[in-house]
């Protein structure tokens, strides 16, 4: 057999490289149809005008075929490559019959071949290799037409390979490779009943019966949803025959009523999505009072989307604590509808979102990167996924108003990612959950001004539309009137109240009374289930409950019949809604909830599993909630750091400070002690990135962390010494900075970690250099310098928010200056600034330009001043101690301008607004320094007087500049001795 020349890949996205090369990048979308449709289409020539009207069906002939010339002079021009495949005549394109292609539909095609004429022992593996080439439909990123009926014919070919395959499994004995086949085939194709029964009889031959049921749910969910019918009496028969214990007959369906009313919403949300499908991502926004339907609309609207082959996932946030940052993006991207997406993500995406999906990386985690290096590269490789699903894409966010910061964030970056690419975001929200600063308005303040966002609000039902329910649940007879007027159009007060059997003035009662309703055993299950959250597994719930099996099983599918719990996905349910998971908590005793949560918590926490990050949050709030605050700290502690590796501070700050005020509630004793301890070392480091290291706060957890440590006999952390020298920085006082600088020093030295020697010499040398003890801080700027190991910078910027290398390379500029060696700052600064441009890291970036701007001032360099401040401005919003001084750093360009009064006046305000605490070391002489010098060029002699007096007076950091202000002053003294006797001077 002939090498083949180029080896194709046309079933997920289109790729094409040489055996052994790399991957063509094609450049467009069209360039991937021509391609793809003359490589299906071998073996012949065809007419230009023919492929002209394939490609652009609404043009006219003429249009068509010049877009078509276009396109084949751009892809020579992109992939010069293609010419040895492909033959061009003036009248005619052909892929070139000499050039070997091995094409991944054919080989599909020969597994599946093969598997037909074989031995029935051998199939299975013939079936297995065909199966595994299939990686997506045909062209699964060609929206064109011409490729939909072969799309069709391989997709039905590889589904009945899938069920093929599940069923030799099955007969083979291996129940867990045909449970595995046959969920891929579910997903697939939701509404092929076979399958729910062959997935059923592996999960029973497994001997889990749970999920056997489950399928079941699942079966009846998705054929009343998808095609409105009832399973077949097959089905049903194979469903009873799982139950151990006798019940009532097999449901013929399931889960929620069809939706009643709602069109204008639905006219609206359709509009929307043809607003995303054409490229324009938006977001509706779904409000209302709890139980209106705005879940029920926006699940009706995502199934009819993906009916409409759209890429759909789900996620839901709920009222519990403990949840990681990102948690709502992992549920989307874990959906299996991303999962191609994902498996044919390029390397470099696949490693980032490894920080949020471990699966996807190697044994070691990502490298923590600056935060917003790290936030833009995930928030790209998030978008590249949607991007690479091929297809319009919906994402359900519930309870949007429960999701973290984080994730807000990402959906902004998304509504406005460029290029754009189909994206449809529909949520939900409770107005009432969200107060004036909650980070929803800003994301839905920032899409409204360019147009992408929409918020519906969802009212009561009528009159008719309630009966319309009332009729679907009931059937006829239902006292409509007095319905209508009890639930005032509420659709969760109407359902729950017919299916109690009962009106009652309060929702909760309605829910009450249908939940009194339910067995023994399934009513302890609720409980339990109530106590995991609104989304559980029956592993999680079984182990948690201490339940055999077919106690478990009988009590799922009561509470699944009874509509209290419902499906979600392929292994889990979820509560039918929130309301009723409150009133099944509330219902639990004080006592049985502690034992619920402890008993949840090791469920999780099992020692013979790892621990993903994502759930040690949970855990964390389950031990505390089962009154065990001792046992709940060091999860917390992951979980926090897990929040800080995502820059998620905080969430981070307010996890730690919830931990510390339940511990603090317990009796004093070293243990309390020591956990206290550990919770207060971990919190500066999130909390002066949230908050800085000057305030009320970060004091409070400072003097109380060394209470504790000299309680404790216990020297401070490293992380806790580190803070503690920046805060007396901060506040001038030089003695404390060098006794924590050099105890970091010290263990540097002593452990060979040269991450704490690098910062202990950090420390040193800010206190040095703002007490003008300039040589001291030369040395330890050096010292940093020299220890500096790029390995460690992530280790730096994780524990310490900025690159030292950078920081200490700026500083020892000014120092040198102060020294007297201009020469040697000026190197020392390009040296910083040439760094610093090369890590990334933005806030070290804008420190070392504002240090560099302040050199310039000192030595009068105006052009390099001017330089510096237009690099500031193309940085990201920066932190209030570079905004500060950026600020009066801009009135002295001002003045520099002609704009004398307004440049002054710019820099009295940025002293104004920093009021009487100091943001970093030395901000106070920072600002005064850039006023004096603003007033002197601007002929303010009062002001700039002003200013030297404050500089000579205020003492701390201002001796920096005490030898320039008293130069100023003396300049100022003989200006004024000349103005007032001119004659003497003449």
């Amino acid at each position: 057999m002939r090498e083949a020349a180029v080896r194709v890949q046309v079933l997920g996205r289109l790729r094409i490289r040489r055996v052994g090369g790399p991957e063509w990048r094609l450049g467009s979308a069209r360039a991937e149809s021509l391609l793809g449709y003359l490589v299906l289409h071998r073996g012949g020539a065809h007419a230009r005008q023919h492929l002209a009207g394939v490609l652009w069906p609404e043009s006219s002939e003429a249009q068509a075929r010049t877009n078509l010339r276009h396109l084949l002079h751009g892809l020579r021009h992109t992939v010069p490559e293609v010419e040895q495949v492909l033959e061009l005549t003036p009248r005619t394109v052909a892929w070139r019959a000499g050039a070997g292609c091995l094409l991944d539909a054919e080989e599909f095609e020969r597994h599946l071949e093969r598997a037909r004429t074989t031995a029935r022992a051998d199939r299975a593996a013939a079936l297995a290799d065909a199966v595994a080439l299939y990686t997506g439909d045909l062209l699964a990123d060609c929206g064109d037409p011409w490729p939909v009926a072969e799309r069709e014919r391989l997709r039905g070919r590889f589904t009945d390979a899938l069920e093929e395959l599940g069923v030799l499994l099955h007969a083979a004995d291996d129940q867990r490779g045909a449970a595995d086949v046959l969920e891929r085939l579910v997903r697939e194709d939701p509404v092929r009943e076979s399958a729910y029964r062959e997935l059923m009889r592996a999960y029973d031959a497994l001997g889990d019966r749970a999920r056997a049921v489950r399928a079941y749910h699942a079966c009846v969910s998705s054929l009343e949803r998808e095609l409105g019918v009832a399973p077949s009496a097959p089905t049903r028969a194979a469903y009873a025959g799982l139950l151990a214990v006798e019940g009532p007959d097999p449901p013929r369906h399931g889960g929620s009523p069809r939706l009643v009313g709602r069109e204008a919403e639905r006219r609206r949300l359709s509009e929307a999505w043809r607003t995303a499908a054409a490229g324009r991502p938006v977001l509706v926004l779904l409000t209302g009072e709890p139980g209106i339907g705005k879940t029920r609309l926006a699940e009706d609207f995502v199934a009819w989307a993906d009916r409409r082959h759209a890429v759909t996932a789900v996620a839901r946030a709920h009222a519990a604590e403990g949840g990681l940052a990102y948690a709502p993006v992992v549920a989307w991207l874990r959906a299996p509808g991303l999962g191609p997406a994902l498996d044919r993500l390029e390397t470099a995406f696949r490693e980032e979102l490894a920080r949020l999906l471990p699966e996807l990386g190697a044994h070691e985690p990502p490298e923590t990167l600056p935060e917003d290096e790290q936030r833009q590269r995930l928030f790209g490789a998030v978008a590249r996924v949607l991007e690479a699903a091929g297809r319009p894409v919906v994402l359900l966010a519930d309870d949007l108003h429960r999701f973290d910061r984080e994730s807000l964030r990402l959906l902004h970056f998304l509504a406005r990612a460029e290029p754009n690419f189909p994206l449809l975001v529909v949520g939900t929200a409770r107005p009432e959950e969200t107060d004036r600063g909650h980070p929803l308005h800003e994301l839905l303040g920032g899409l409204r001004a360019l147009g992408r966002a929409e918020v519906l609000e969802l009212g009561p039902l009528s009159r008719e539309e309630t009966a319309a329910l009332a009729r679907r649940i009931a059937g006829e007879g239902v006292d409509v009137d007095r319905l209508h007027t009890e639930a005032e159009g509420n659709p969760l007060f109407l359902i729950e109240a017919l299916r109690a059997g009962r009106l009652s003035p309060r929702v909760q009662a309605v829910i009450e009374a249908r939940l009194a309703q339910l067995s023994a055993g399934a009513g302890e299950l609720l409980g339990v289930a109530a106590t995991v959250g609104r989304e559980f597994t029956a592993d999680v719930l079984g182990a948690a409950a201490d339940v055999d099996e077919a106690t478990l099983v009988a009590g799922l599918d009561e509470l699944w019949r009874r509509r209290v719990i419902r499906e979600q996905g392929l292994d889990a349910y979820d509560f039918a809604h929130e309301k009723i998971r409150e009133v099944a908590y509330a219902s639990v005793s004080p006592a049985m909830r502690r034992h619920h949560h402890r008993r949840v918590a090791d469920v999780l926490s099992r020692p013979q599993e790892a621990t993903p990050d994502e759930v040690c949050g949970q855990i964390a709030d389950h031990y505390q909630r089962a009154g065990d605050i001792v046992t709940a700290v060091p999860w917390a502690l992951r979980a926090a750091d897990a929040a800080c590796r995502l820059h998620a501070n905080a969430e981070a700050v307010a996890l730690l400070d919830r931990m510390l005020r339940l511990l603090r509630e317990r009796p004093a004793s070293p243990e309390r002690d020591r956990l206290e301890l550990d919770l207060l070392t971990a919190l500066p480091g999130p909390l002066g990135q949230v908050e800085g290291y000057s305030g009320p706060r970060m004091s409070a957890t400072h003097t109380r962390a060394l209470e504790l440590a000299a309680r404790l006999g216990a020297d401070p952390a490293p992380p806790l010494l580190r803070s503690l020298a920046v805060a007396a920085t901060v506040a001038s006082d030089f003695a404390a900075t060098e006794r924590y600088g050099g105890q970091l020093l010290a263990l540097g030295r002593e452990s060979g970690d040269d991450v704490l020697v690098v910062e202990g010499s950090y420390v040193l040398g800010i206190a040095a250099f703002w007490q003008a003890r300039f040589d001291t801080a030369r040395e330890n700027f050096a010292r940093a310098i020299r220890c500096y190991r790029p390995r460690q910078r992530a280790v730096h910027l994780l524990r310490y928010a900025q690159d030292p290398r950078v920081v200490c390379q700026s500083r020892l500029a000014n120092t040198l200056w102060f020294m007297g060696r201009p020469q040697a700052a000026e190197r020392a600064r390009d040296a910083a600034l040439a760094y610093a441009e090369e890590t990334g890291h933005q806030y070290s970036k804008a420190v070392c330009l504002i240090f560099a701007s302040l050199l310039a001032l000192d030595m009068r360099d105006d052009r390099a001043l001017r330089a510096h401040l237009r690099e500031l401005t193309a940085l990201d919003d920066p932190a209030p101690h570079v905004r500060l001084p950026a600020e009066a750093l801009f009135g002295y360009t001002d003045v520099l301008d002609g704009r004398t009064a307004q440049g002054v006046r710019r820099c009295r305000q940025a002293i104004v607004r920093m009021g009487g605490m100091q943001q970093a070391p030395g901000m106070s002489a920072v600002l005064h320094r850039i006023l004096m010098g603003a007033a002197e060029r601007a002929g303010d002699a009062e002001r700039a007087r002003w200013a030297a007096e404050r500089l000579l007076t205020m003492g701390g950091a201002a001796v920096v500049w005490r030898p320039t202000a008293l130069r100023v002053r003396e300049r100022l003294d003989r200006t004024e001795v000349t103005r007032r006797h001119p004659a003497r001077n003449g």
